[in-house]
């Protein structure tokens, strides 16, 4: 079952971050004929934008965006600091979720070892980061607007009314911030209380379930943070 979960969140993540990006494109550039937030337009536009993606120019654009954020002038420390953070949770996403999905028997072995190892190196650059980045990530504290009807969805089909509820970027960002924090510090929580002698089978279990449900909320924040704060959306020429 978590198999199947973590795999259908990461697609409908995915997807979802897939159409905000065609919506406000839809919006910024009505005259391409996108404007409407049809299933059969956003297929078209995802589609060619995947095939634009796999192309040398599209390769080339992520290459340059992401030696843009490794240029990011910081102190050493914070820097190496976040090499750490993000190198080991790419590995943890990486072993822990391959394992899950497609190993029935899990991590074993050399790999829990070394998956074990990194979660130690991964906890402290998480406490670190979190402390260093609080200021920055703080949540406006101001009220949200009250949900407004934007019109027809899809268009002129007449299935509903969209509700909007307008909520700052900025905020959104905090926000899953906040959120990988605390599934990383519950991460760190449910690995390391198995180890103590308070536990007999079934609350091992219940730890251990615990652990992938935690990894899988670290994993879709992190998705979709990475998106919204180191890719954003480019303005329309």
């Amino acid at each position: 079952m978590f198999a199947i979960v973590s795999v259908l969140a990461i697609i409908g993540l995915w997807l979802g971050l897939a159409f905000r990006r065609f919506g406000t494109r839809a919006a910024e550039r009505p005259a391409e004929g996108t404007n409407k937030p049809g299933p059969g337009a956003f297929s078209r536009w995802f589609f060619r934008r995947v095939a634009e993606s796999l192309r040398k120019p599209g390769r080339d654009a992520l290459t340059d965006r992401l030696r843009s954020l490794a240029s990011r002038r910081a102190p050493v420390l914070e820097k190496w600091l976040l090499v750490g953070l993000y190198a080991t949770f790419l590995f943890l996403a990486a072993s822990g979720f391959f394992f899950a999905i497609f190993i029935e028997r899990g991590l074993f072995g050399v790999t829990l070892l070394l998956h074990f190892t990194a979660g130690v190196i991964f906890a402290v650059c998480l406490a670190l980061t979190a402390i260093l980045k609080a200021g920055r990530y703080v949540p406006n504290p101001g009220p949200l607007s009250l949900p407004a009807f934007s019109g027809d969805f899809p268009a002129g089909r007449g299935i509903g009314k969209v509700m909007e509820v307008s909520v700052p970027a900025r905020d959104i960002i905090s926000g899953l911030f906040w959120v990988f924090v605390l599934a990383g510090f519950s991460l760190t929580v449910s690995a390391l209380l198995p180890m103590l002698p308070w536990f007999h089978y079934q609350g091992q279990v219940i730890l251990f379930a615990w652990h992938r449900w935690s990894a899988l909320a670290a994993l879709l924040a992190a998705i979709a943070f990475a998106d919204l704060e180191f890719f954003p959306r480019r303005p329309a020429a």
